[in-house]
């Protein structure tokens, strides 16, 4: 990228550069026309009148001359205006055009970073300067040429005219240039750099106040808002000091300019007023010259300002640059003939080692092929070193030497689009895009831009295609349907529901999803395709019911009969509100509805039932834990409505006798909102007696005749040919309520509701609804567990060659890890699939497993020792760099600067420990750490009586003990003892101590340690 921006502008806008100067240099002679024009005017037209003067052979009098000199001023200041319009219009369409282009570069750039250089930049950071940083360039980079050449070119026209009026008046004017064109760009330099400080500040603030939004949890749970705001107000303050020392300085420096350009005009008046009374200059020649002088001072400023913009555009050019330009950044090669169709080739790792920035190695020149197809599993308790090679296995972090192969192609030159084809990986920490479930799971099939016919191209979409164009941008439309159907054999979204199933019921989520779908509410207007096979199911359903006698089970939904397992706001309306402009806890507020009620003489009735229902419900739920209880059985109650109710049955206890005349007016609507919501099986059949129950039959009557114009469109009423939009998929296909609360009969109604949705092929549908739910940001409103299992089902949608998988299940136990990857393998026999976990067990569908130890790869059953051939020559040779290895492979000591490393090193010793030893018990003193090179030790707690010590956990290599009784400054509280014959490194404790701050983390790696280890599994026997 390049870091000057004159080479970037030239570079990209060399040509439209070119015109804006020669549109420039056309509009001087106008420029000096005008100039010209007054003073014939004055001197000629005014000052010398004739009786008859002639322009271009047209002879005329004195009045006619003057209005035509007139009428050309007027043109020419026209045209003048007119030049001004049309070169300042290109230039804004230059800068915007190029300042596009920048930003899409930026973004581009940004998309290549490597990993770990988005742990030095924050998003806050990336986002200002994107978007905020480089407005201000727009300006200057239409300014950048035609600028200078403009202002410069009309005030040497200027100067022309006023030599040519007089040397001295010239001489005069030009006198203070030199001083200005000295004094003031030096005075603006430090503003610059005042500026740079500034923009500096700035992007540490949006730095803070996104670390802030991502941590908002910790920040109330800690109750550190007073602490943050303070470091707000820090920043905040730090901007306010530079930008009054930039207004100090840019007044100061535009007063000087102002005081230079006033004393001018007093040369001009003292020296030509002289020169008039001695008869060497013309009034009109001065009065010219004074208006010309005028003209002069405005290029003169703008110049002045071009170059404190120049400077200004310069520096931020810089700092752009580079933030944009890390080390290492990708650099996706473009597909070429010889490029692969697929990546069913050997992969194999080459000596591939990768360190970190401080030259510490987590891979150490691995050496390994996998054949095509192969299911490989490699195990390793560092974490870090694990995660590092699960990306560079899939080119997100690239190695740091040796490299990967994918048949003959080198993983660095092949090219993304075949990578992101054919190529998969899931990681621990799912990322979901803020949209459905559906969008991130064929967000791996989007390689095949909507294209555009040019026969029913819109004017519009041309102009846009136009302006990307000359942008440098992307001229794909995003209107259309990015889905490449064919990467799955698959034509639309009808032909792929299959094979999404197939992936579905490979990671084991298709039951969840299922139970979940048929909870689901939606509108069959939003998902035509959707409603249809489960109208077809409901139908089904309803004649195999018929048919197996099951009818008693339950209650349909029919216009003429009252339904007493559904709600009274049910029966009276023979549907439900839409939910929208009407909902059931705010019917009764409805004009309409009440004056139905009123009419019928039902609204003081369901007042009085409903009161005494409402406080039927505060008395069973006010002080019950069994919120969720309740929410099942009133599902149109909410807590705010919850909390209304309390609070009008305590006024009525508060009121004593006879309180339906105390009632206000809000209580009495709260309480007949409560009379709708009874439904008379479920909660007494004496809150709906027989005339109550006739007299909501004859409203429903006339609702249904003779809708109120009022309430068209508010209430979806029951329809057998209709999918309902406020019933949930289950409620739809029964189309009624349930009647029994049998657990078998009501097993036995669910597996009719299965059978129905298999038979009508309705089932996918079901799960397909699921997946067209929202979300939220990065997945927020999805469980950790649904989110993996998305993120996997991403991966097998677009039937990937190689699948790389780095803990992504982690949130599961053992075996069920191991049943979706066989399952994975089961639909995709011929994908290569790489698993990365802390453990895996052995097990005979794996073609190979692999130990990952001090970052190298050693054969499952093979000891550490016998790869030590792969030693570098003069490794051997330090003594230390055994225990360097081990320190490094700890997760507690892992990723710290070797520096470090070896000062704990200097204080360290190995010792031996036989089978059924103590390494150390309880109450000891707690002066040393120790970290676990070979064998197994267990975690015990003594017990009284010489009982046997009762078993805590297991511990294996590289873990670390006794380190969190010396963090706790107490004697041991646990007891260590050796399960077989080990070999361990001792640290000194005071060292440690001494190395705290300096790793303020070193706590917090502690805590986890001991979370993985009480949660281990069981050794092998």
């Amino acid at each position: 990228m390049d870091r000057n921006i004159f080479q970037f502008i030239w570079k990209y806008s060399g040509r439209q550069q070119v015109l804006l100067a020669l549109l420039t240099i056309a509009s001087f002679p106008v420029l000096y026309a005008s100039l010209e024009l007054p003073k014939i005017i004055v001197n000629q037209a005014l000052s010398d009148p004739q009786p008859e003067r002639t322009i271009l052979g047209v002879a005329m009098g004195p009045v006619t001359y003057l209005l035509v000199l007139c009428c050309g001023f007027l043109a020419l200041v026209l045209a003048n205006g007119a030049f001004k319009m049309r070169i300042n219009t290109f230039k804004g369409v230059v800068g915007e055009r190029q300042v596009r282009r920048l930003r899409f570069m930026l973004l581009d750039r940004m998309l290549r970073f490597p990993l770990p250089h988005f742990s030095k930049v924050s998003q806050g950071e990336l986002i200002s300067t994107v978007a905020a940083e480089t407005e201000p360039l727009a300006g200057f980079i239409g300014d950048a040429f035609a600028q200078p050449l403009y202002q410069g070119g009309t005030m040497l026209t200027i100067l022309l005219f006023l030599f040519i009026q007089q040397p001295t008046i010239g001489l005069v004017s030009i006198a203070l240039i030199p001083v200005q064109a000295y004094i003031i760009p030096k005075l603006q330099i430090k503003v610059k750099m005042l500026g740079k400080d500034r923009v500096r500040k700035v992007r540490q603030l949006s730095e803070r106040i996104g670390e802030s939004v991502e941590n908002i949890r910790e920040v109330r749970v800690n109750g550190t808002i007073r602490y943050v705001l303070a470091d707000f107000s820090r920043y905040l303050g730090s901007i306010y000091w530079i930008r009054l020392e930039i207004y100090k300085r840019k007044y100061f420096v535009k007063f000087l300019n102002n005081f230079i350009n006033q004393i001018t005009p007093f040369f001009l008046f003292s020296i030509g007023g002289y020169l008039v009374l001695q008869g060497d200059l013309t009034i009109g020649a001065l009065v010219a010259a004074l208006s010309a002088f005028k003209d002069l001072t405005a290029p003169w400023k703008e110049l002045l300002d071009y170059y404190q913009n120049m400077i200004d555009a310069q520096i931020k050019y810089e700092q752009i640059s580079d933030q944009f330009s890390p080390p290492f950044l990708f650099d996706w090669a473009a597909p070429t003939p010889a490029t692969p169709p697929d990546l069913k080739a050997p992969l194999r790792l080459e000596a591939v080692t990768w360190a970190n920035e401080y030259g510490d190695r987590m891979l150490h020149r691995l050496s390994l092929e996998v054949p095509p197809g192969a299911l490989v599993g490699i195990a390793g308790t560092n974490a870090l070193a694990l995660r590092r090679l699960a990306e560079v296995l899939v080119r997100l972090s690239p190695p740091t030497s040796g490299r990967i192969v994918i048949g003959d192609q080198p993983l660095d030159a092949i090219p993304l689009e075949l990578l992101g084809r054919r190529m998969a990986y899931a990681s621990p920490e799912p990322r979901m895009f803020a949209g459905s479930m559906m969008q991130n799971i064929t967000y791996g099939l989007r390689h095949r831009p909507p294209p555009d016919d040019p026969e029913t191209m819109t004017p519009a979409r041309r102009r846009e295609i136009e302006e990307a164009e000359a942008s440098g941008n992307s001229v794909d439309s995003m209107d259309g349907i990015w889905t490449d159907f064919a990467m799955v054999g698959a034509t639309d979204w009808a032909s792929m529901r299959p094979w999404f199933m197939q992936c579905l019921a490979a990671t084991g989520g298709e039951a969840a999803v299922y139970q979940r779908g048929l909870r689901e509410v939606f509108d069959p207007d939003d998902y035509p395709f959707v409603a249809q096979p489960l109208l077809r199911a409901r139908h089904w359903l309803r004649d195999a019911i018929a048919e197996r006698g099951l009818d008693t089970l339950l209650a349909r939904f029919e216009r003429d009969r009252f339904n007493p397992y559904a709600s009274l706001a049910e029966n009276m309306l023979f549907g439900l509100p839409d939910g929208r402009r009407l909902t059931v806890a705010r019917m009764v507020a409805d004009p309409t509805i009440r004056a139905l009620m009123e009419a019928h003489g039902l609204w003081d009735t369901a007042v009085r039932i409903g009161r005494r229902f409402a406080m039927r419900v505060v008395g069973v739920y006010r002080d019950s834990a069994d919120g969720d209880v309740m929410i099942m059985r009133y599902p149109h109650i909410d807590d705010a409505l919850f909390e209304e109710l309390v609070e009008a049955v305590t006024r009525l206890k508060r009121r004593g006798e006879r309180p339906q005349r105390l009632h206000q007016e809000p209580d009495t609507l709260l309480f007949a909102t409560m009379f709708l919501m009874i439904v008379p099986k479920r909660d007494g059949m004496d809150f709906a007696p027989p005339p109550e129950r006739e007299t909501i039959m004859t409203i429903r009557r006339r609702l249904l005749s003779d809708m109120p114009q009022e309430l068209r469109g508010k209430v979806a009423i029951f329809d057998p040919d209709l999918y309902h939009p406020r019933l949930n998929v289950m409620d739809n296909l029964l189309f009624g309520r349930i009647t029994t609360e049998d657990p078998r009969s009501i097993t036995q109604l669910r597996s009719l509701v299965d059978e129905a949705l298999e038979r009508t092929d309705a089932r996918a549908f079901v799960l397909i609804l699921v997946t067209l739910g929202e979300v939220g940001i990065g997945g927020s409103l999805l469980p950790i567990s649904v989110r993996q299992r998305l993120q996997l089902v991403r991966g097998l949608t677009k039937k990937p060659d190689i699948f790389v998988i780095y803990q992504a299940l982690n949130s599961y136990d053992p075996d069920e890890r191991l049943r979706i990857f066989l399952r994975m393998k089961e639909l995709l026999p011929a994908m290569t699939l790489i698993v990365l976990e802390e453990r895996i067990a052995d097990h005979p569908a794996f073609d190979a497993l692999y130990d990952l130890e001090d970052g190298r790869l050693v054969p499952r059953g093979q000891r550490r020792a016998d790869m030590d051939e792969d030693t570098m020559p003069g490794e051997t040779e330090d003594t230390d760099e055994p225990a360097l290895r081990l320190l490094s492979r700890s997760s507690v000591f892992s990723d710290l600067p070797e520096a470090m490393l070896r000062r704990l090193l200097a204080a360290s010793e190995w010792r031996t420990v036989s089978a059924g030893d103590f390494i150390y018990r309880s109450g000891e003193q707690s002066e040393f750490v120790f970290v676990l090179a070979d064998g197994e030790a267990e975690l015990v707690r003594l017990m009284p009586d010489n009982q046997p010590p009762l078993h805590i956990a297991y511990i294996k290599p590289p873990e670390v003990m006794g380190d969190v009784e010396l963090l706790a400054g107490v004697r041991r509280f646990s007891t260590m003892r050796a399960r077989t014959d080990l070999r361990l490194l001792r640290l000194d404790g005071a060292t440690i101590l001494r190395l705290l701050p300096s790793v303020p983390d070193l706590p917090m790696r502690v805590i986890q340690q001991i979370g993985k280890r009480l949660t281990s599994e069981a050794p092998p026997t």
